[in-house]
């Protein structure tokens, strides 16, 4: 799968820089992960051991790939989301240049690519992934990453470092219980979101963040599958509501990964769970 710069290549088939092209867990308890997302979503898995990456877990849903799992260093539970490149170590260096910080240097994961993790200006970890010529992700469907939205404090830092490092558009919406939403483009196609944390919202405890929304089957709907999700160990952040995009709960794993929910097919009024999230981790 080729990586392209939008703009400068017709599109077809290709891959345009910056668009999300991976998602990963790095989770405290590998095996209750692996069962929560499996009763969840109906995830298999296929296991890869490597001797310079180690155990890397890819989840399947369908035959297709849709994630990977890690098991976490430390004591902390999150999804991390990765941004396509071309050139992961270039794009990693460039980055750095622009304030950001590498945080796990560029390795190679069989049949997902060459990924490298860094922490940007806005205090946000993310990932970058140049992928293998075989990679597939899907996407857009029950049980995997429908959008994700960054959930900053420092709101214009982060349009300035993305802006600058992939070329994103930004087009800004403000609500009642908002001022500053703004959705991300990579020429007419809308690719993430960033919200700016709600100040009241905000404690010592609160760091910004990545929230991942997976989708969720529409015979079974958002209300039950977080019904679903209780049962099998998980624990509710926000509760189900409408928004535009869909109805949306914010739910989090049995190790404590925070992510969305969203069923695309039950649209209503206008929100975001970053509305709803009150952030501490």
């Amino acid at each position: 799968m080729a990586v392209v710069v939008p703009g400068k290549t017709p599109p077809r088939w290709e891959l345009y820089e910056g668009m999300p092209c991976w998602i990963e867990l790095i989770t405290t308890d590998l095996e209750r992960a692996r069962e929560f997302y499996a009763g969840l979503f109906d995830w298999e898995y296929r296991t890869h051991r490597d001797p310079v990456s180690g155990e890397h877990v890819i989840a399947l849903r369908e035959g297709f790939p849709v994630a990977s799992l890690r098991a976490a260093s430390g004591d902390h539970s999150t999804w991390r989301l990765y941004l396509a490149s071309a050139d992961c170590a270039a794009t990693a260096a460039q980055a750095q240049e622009l304030g950001a910080v590498l945080t796990v240097p560029h390795n190679h994961v069989p049949d997902v690519g060459t990924k490298a993790v860094l922490v940007g200006p806005a205090d946000a970890e993310f990932g970058l992934l140049q992928p293998e010529e075989s990679w597939q992700f899907d996407v857009g469907l029950p049980g995997t990453l429908m959008w994700a939205e960054l959930v900053t404090i420092k709101a214009q830092t982060a349009d300035n470092f993305f802006h600058e490092l992939f070329g994103y558009t930004a087009e800004k919406f403000g609500t009642e219980h908002r001022s500053d939403y703004s959705v991300w483009y990579l020429g007419d196609e809308s690719v993430l979101a960033r919200v700016s944390m709600i100040r009241e919202h905000i404690t010592a405890s609160t760091h910004p963040h990545w929230l991942l929304y997976l989708g969720v089957d529409e015979t079974i709907g958002t209300d039950e599958l977080v019904r679903n999700a209780i049962a099998l160990g998980g624990r509710v952040r926000v509760d189900p509501y409408d928004s535009s995009i869909g109805r949306v709960a914010v739910l989090r794993d049995p190790t404590g990964a925070r992510f969305a929910v969203i069923d695309q097919t039950q649209a209503g009024e206008y929100g975001t769970a970053a509305n709803y999230d009150p952030y501490e981790d």
